[in-house]
C-alpha cells in the first residue's frame, strides 16, 4: 500500500513537472508545429506513455498535426513524425476524438478493442489500435482548437487522476496555443505594417525627391524651374556685386503660343516649348542661367555679358526661333519669340531678391513693349516703357 501510494505520489510530481514544462516553453520565435512538437515532448518526458498526438481543428475537420511516441521523438533528427499521420482527419462524432471534439469533453476508451466508439486507425504510428486511449479537447474560451490523445497498449491503464491531468494539460495547451496564434498574428500584423510603413517612407522619399527635382527642374523642359531661377539668380546678383563684374537678364515669349494651343491644342504648344527650350541651351555659354518661368515664358541671367553681347545674342535666338521646322497634319508652324532686356544696377539699400524682381519687371516692360509692337522684336528696358 505504500509503495502504491509513493507511485500515485511520483505521478503526480510527474505530472506537476510536464505543467512547468509547458508553462515555459517560448511562445515567441516559434512556429506552431514547433511549439506543438515541444508539448508533446514535455507530456511525454514525465508520463508513461507510448503515443501522443495533437489533432487541430481545420474547418470542420481535426487533422493531425503532430504525434508519436517515446522512440519517435527519441530518434527526432532525421525523421519527421508527422510524416506518417499526414491524412488523418476525423469529424465532429467520428470515433474517441470526434465525440471530445464534438461534446467538449474528455473521453476514456478504455479498452479499444471492445469499445464499438473507437474508431481503428489505417496506421499504427499514433495508436496499436488496442488498449487504451483518452481523448481529451484542447480549448481557449469555450472553443475547441483541437483534441490530445494519449494512449497505452494495456486496457484500462489510465485512472480518474489521469484523466483531470489530461483534461489540466489540454486545457493549458489550449491557452498557450491561442496566445502563441495572437502572439504571431500580432507579429506578422506589425511585420506586415512595418513592411508597409518601410514601403511608404521609401516613396515618401522618392516623392521629396522628385520634388525636390522638380523644383529645380521644369518638369516639360528641364530648364531650371522659376523657383530655382530666384534661388540661383540671387546668389548670381551676389556674385556680381562682389567681383563687379557686369549681369544682364534677358525674358523671352514665346508669340504665338496661345493661338498655337487654340488652333493645335496643348500637346502642340508643349513641342513649341520643349523646341525653344532646346535653342535656348544651345545658345547659352557655360555659367549662364536658363530658366522656364511658366507656359512660353523663359529668362536668361547672363553673368559678364554687356550689353552689346546681350543684344548679338538676342538676335542669334530670335533667328533660331523663326528657323525652328515645327510640323503639324502637314502644316507648318511659324515661331517668333519677343525679348526683353534690361542690366544690373546699383544695388543701393535693395536686397538681392528685391533687385532680382527689380530686373525680371523690367525686362517684362521690355517684352510687352515688343508684343505690341507686333512681337518678333528685342527691346532694352528704359524708364519711358514705363509711362
Amino acid at each position: 500500500m505504500i509503495f502504491g501510494q509513493q507511485d500515485h505520489f511520483f505521478s503526480l510530481v510527474d505530472s506537476l513537472s510536464a505543467i512547468r514544462l509547458l508553462s515555459r516553453m517560448p511562445i515567441e520565435g516559434v512556429s506552431e508545429q514547433q511549439f506543438l512538437d515541444q508539448a508533446l515532448e514535455a507530456l511525454i518526458e514525465y508520463q508513461d506513455l507510448e503515443q501522443c498526438s495533437i489533432f487541430l481543428l481545420e474547418g470542420d475537420v481535426l487533422r493531425c498535426t503532430v504525434g508519436g511516441g517515446v522512440n519517435t521523438f527519441s530518434r527526432r533528427g532525421t525523421d519527421d513524425p508527422s510524416a506518417d499521420t499526414e491524412g488523418m482527419r476525423f469529424t465532429a462524432g467520428e470515433g474517441i476524438m470526434g465525440l471530445a471534439l464534438q461534446s467538449g469533453q474528455i473521453q476514456y476508451c478504455r479498452n479499444c478493442k471492445t469499445d464499438s466508439r473507437f474508431k481503428p486507425f489505417s496506421r499504427t504510428t499514433l495508436f496499436y489500435g488496442d488498449g487504451s486511449l483518452i481523448s481529451a479537447p484542447i480549448v481557449s474560451d469555450d472553443e475547441v482548437l483541437g483534441v490530445l490523445n494519449v494512449s497505452h497498449h494495456q486496457p484500462e491503464f489510465f485512472q480518474t487522476w489521469h484523466q483531470h491531468f489530461f483534461m489540466l494539460f489540454a486545457n493549458f495547451l489550449g491557452r498557450l496555443l491561442h496566445l502563441h496564434r495572437l502572439v504571431n498574428r500580432l507579429e506578422d500584423q506589425v511585420a506586415s505594417r512595418t513592411h508597409a510603413l518601410a514601403q511608404s517612407l521609401e516613396e515618401s522619399e522618392k516623392l521629396r525627391i522628385l520634388h525636390q527635382e522638380l523644383s529645380v527642374t521644369d518638369e516639360l523642359t528641364g530648364l531650371c524651374s522659376r523657383h530655382h531661377f530666384f534661388v540661383e539668380g540671387q546668389a548670381m546678383l551676389a556674385r556680381a556685386v562682389r567681383y563687379d563684374h557686369p549681369v544682364g537678364l534677358m525674358l523671352i515669349e514665346v508669340d504665338q503660343l496661345k493661338s498655337i494651343n487654340d488652333k493645335w491644342g496643348h500637346l502642340v504648344g508643349d513641342q513649341a516649348i520643349c523646341r525653344i527650350a532646346g535653342t535656348l541651351q544651345q545658345e547659352a555659354r557655360t555659367g549662364d542661367l536658363v530658366a522656364r518661368l511658366g507656359d512660353g515664358e523663359f529668362v536668361l541671367m547672363l553673368p559678364h555679358t554687356l550689353p552689346a553681347g546681350m543684344e548679338s545674342m538676342a538676335e542669334r535666338i530670335q533667328e533660331a526661333v523663326s528657323n525652328l521646322d515645327l510640323l503639324h497634319q502637314d502644316e507648318t508652324v511659324d515661331l517668333t519669340a519677343s525679348i526683353g532686356m534690361t542690366t544690373l544696377c546699383e544695388l543701393g539699400d535693395m536686397e538681392l531678391q528685391d533687385h532680382l524682381d527689380l530686373l525680371y519687371h523690367q525686362a517684362d516692360c521690355a517684352v510687352e513693349c515688343c508684343k505690341r509692337e507686333g512681337g518678333g522684336q528685342r527691346r532694352f528696358y528704359s524708364p519711358a516703357l514705363e509711362l
